[in-house]
């Protein structure tokens, strides 16, 4: 039993002491709460730290295996672009230097007209044009045209030569030609005289011969020489024009010349 007069607050077992005494306890308890509070966001701090940098070495494992892939894909690519390369090179050089090469090795003049009969009946003289093939391999489809002009030049012969049509030529017709002997061409000289037969036989009137001679390799590529010679009036040798001459493919400057190294021997 209370006393008369005594603070309810006094009496711990009262509903008042019951709250005072919760607020004690709370007081007491609040700050050390805190402090758990503050240790666990701490703890979940330092876990979102550790997880961003298990995350970012991982993202940097991940960054350099990709650039080490990238870097053997690209060697790998590098290597495979390389082996082609070189074995292309290897095939175009063995190509250049098992394929066939022909060139005008020698002209002539013939008063044996039967070898280059003209429909027209005038023609007195053929001027003989002779091939070779200094190559390793034969020829296909040998074709060559040629024809046949007198001097002196005075620019007309120079601009025919140059202006020479270029017959068209794709697929491979014609004489297979070795790697041995010759083949030759005659060509009519028309339009002469028995004075001019003379004088051109005797060395007195130059005549120019040029054409062309067409052909495929066994590789199946398409090559084309181009010639002109001509024998001044002295009886002496055929010469090379300073125009008309070109090895593979004429060249887009008409007055270009094949160079003597790269002529085949």
């Amino acid at each position: 039993m209370q006393s008369r007069g005594a603070s309810p607050f006094r009496n711990p077992q009262s509903p008042a002491g019951l709250i005072m005494k919760s607020n004690n306890l709370w007081e007491w308890l609040e700050p050390k709460l805190a402090i758990v509070k503050f240790l666990m966001e701490v703890c979940a701090l330092a876990a979102v730290v550790v997880y961003a940098s298990i995350t970012y070495g991982q993202w940097q494992a991940v960054q350099k295996s990709n650039t080490i892939n990238r870097m053997n894909a690209e060697a790998a690519q590098s290597a495979a672009a390389t082996a082609a390369a070189t074995l292309e090179t290897s095939a175009q050089s063995f190509r250049q230097e098992q394929r066939a090469y022909l060139w005008p090795s020698s002209f002539g003049i013939s008063e044996d007209i039967s070898s280059c009969p003209n429909t027209t009946g005038t023609n007195r003289l053929c001027a003989n044009v002779h091939i070779s093939n200094s190559g390793r391999t034969p020829a296909l489809g040998v074709h060559l045209y040629c024809y046949t002009t007198l001097g002196p030049d005075v620019g007309t012969i120079s601009n025919a030569v140059k202006s020479m049509e270029i017959p068209s030529y794709t697929v491979p017709s014609g004489d297979v030609f070795g790697s041995s002997g010759d083949k030759w061409k005659s060509c009519a000289i028309d339009g002469v005289d028995d004075k001019a037969v003379k004088d051109i036989m005797d060395g007195k009137i130059p005549v120019y011969v040029f054409g062309i001679v067409q052909y495929f390799d066994i590789f199946g590529e398409y090559h084309e020489t181009g010639f002109c010679s001509y024998r001044l009036p002295n009886r002496g040798p055929f010469l090379s024009c300073d125009y008309g001459n070109w090895f593979d493919k004429k060249p887009a400057d008409p007055d270009a010349q094949v160079p003597a190294q790269a002529q085949p021997k």
